[in-house]
């Protein structure tokens, strides 16, 4: 008795969130490990209210954006049937935020990566200030060791997909010294 051998998809992501009172974008680098089976495609649910700015990788031949129930899903659809090591930049934009308690950070999660890691870095504009409000999944790091002097930024071991990660958003008055 024979039986189809599954793919094994492995992902790596370094994810780059900016937040804005105007936009706000998450940009992502994925090297994706496709190893035991080729596959044509690899999607993802699109995070709610944003929208895709840009999608590359040498291997994507298109993507397409389909609608379910819940979710828009964007479909990676690659040149033919794909193994080893691949990398694709997405960059997903969405509208600006105000200052608020518990907002759920975006994340991108293929849907058929058996085991997807990486890190997440949450670059705030000047004249706001976060705070951890709930994590799940992710671990916390000092951004300075990664060689970030940029105040006010945050850094993130993603542990496990998926993930959650709320963060209290505050806005900071200008000081002004003459």
């Amino acid at each position: 008795k024979a039986s189809p051998v599954e793919p094994d998809v492995r992902v790596e992501t370094q994810d780059t969130l900016s937040l804005g009172e105007d936009r706000i974008v998450l940009a992502a680098n994925l090297t994706v490990d496709i190893t035991r089976a080729g596959i044509f495609r690899l999607s993802f649910a699109l995070p709610t209210g944003m929208d895709v700015e840009a999608i590359s990788g040498s291997a994507l031949s298109h993507w397409t954006e389909s609608k379910s129930d819940a979710w828009r899903v964007i479909t990676l659809h690659l040149r033919g049937k794909t193994v080893g090591q691949q990398t694709f930049a997405i960059s997903l934009a969405g509208q600006g935020i105000k200052a608020t308690n518990g907002w759920a950070v975006p994340q991108l999660v293929l849907r058929e990566a058996s085991k997807q890691r990486g890190t997440l870095l949450v670059v705030p504009e000047q004249g706001m200030r976060l705070q951890v409000a709930t994590r799940d999944g992710v671990t916390q790091l000092d951004p300075q060791k990664s060689g970030i002097r940029q105040k006010g930024v945050l850094a993130f071991r993603v542990l496990q997909t998926p993930w959650k990660l709320a963060l209290d958003l505050e806005q900071v008055d200008p000081w002004i010294q003459v």
